[in-house]
């Protein structure tokens, strides 16, 4: 399911707002698109756009081609276009296995889950502090341990009336066990907190299914491209 570009548009600066405040990067608004400096992957700049016309998609592509650790993400549905488009710029496509995903908080608990487990414990954590830069409201980090084990993990961040979550993850030995949704469960009430209505993240093939179990839905695929060095470097990786 896709959202108008008037809504893409927000709910893509929402969520960019999010994901580089719990990510600490460096953002630039240079091109007139986000962009999100990746010292932590890539260490080059990834734009960000939602379903761009033509001209101003050209225009961001060639910015991407001038560097190959660069990448260009479109949030949109007509990822044929962008890749016939993006093939004429140099680029190639990387992946359009994410999807952009939103869910009403209303729908969601607001109580910090029942573990049935003694020896397991939650931890929710504000990160940061009064010092720290960001356009969020708060930012929140939370784990579900065993002894000294991390079974699961991820953060939220409150940005106005949304609620962005990020870095979802559970640990390999612990998989489909529940924990990921517990995790889930306990951030989404800690968000609620806040005012906000309406969550978002990008997931990944994996991850979507989760999310629809919890009541979220897609609204757009991500469609990940990149100069064809990269992509010829990154295909070529074990």
């Amino acid at each position: 399911m896709t959202s108008g570009s008037t809504e893409l548009e927000q709910l893509l600066d929402a969520w960019f707002a999010g994901w580089t405040g719990l990510r600490s990067y460096r953002t630039a608004f240079d091109t007139g698109h986000h962009a999100a400096l990746r010292l932590d992957r890539s260490g080059d700049w990834e734009y960000f756009i939602s379903d761009p016309a033509p001209a101003p998609f050209a225009v961001l592509a060639a910015e991407v081609a001038q560097s190959e650790n660069r990448a260009m993400s479109v949030v949109g549905p007509d990822v044929h276009r962008y890749v016939k488009q993006a093939h004429a710029a140099g680029l190639g496509m990387l992946s359009t296995s994410e999807q952009m995903m939103m869910v009403g908080m209303e729908s969601q608990d607001n109580q910090d889950p029942f573990l049935g487990d003694p020896d397991i414990t939650l931890r929710v954590t504000r990160m940061g502090g009064r010092r720290t830069a960001s356009a969020c409201q708060a930012r929140l980090s939370g784990s579900i341990v065993r002894g000294g084990t991390v079974l699961a993990s991820g953060k939220v961040a409150i940005y106005g009336d949304y609620a962005v979550f990020d870095q979802i993850e559970t640990h390999p030995g612990h998989r489909r066990r529940g924990y990921g949704k517990l995790l889930m469960q306990s951030l989404a009430a800690r968000a609620k907190e806040y005012p906000v209505t309406t969550g978002l993240l990008l997931a990944s093939t994996e991850g979507q299914r989760l999310y629809h179990k919890m009541g979220w839905r897609s609204v757009s695929a991500v469609t990940v491209l990149v100069p064809r060095a990269r992509l010829e470097r990154e295909m070529a990786r074990p």
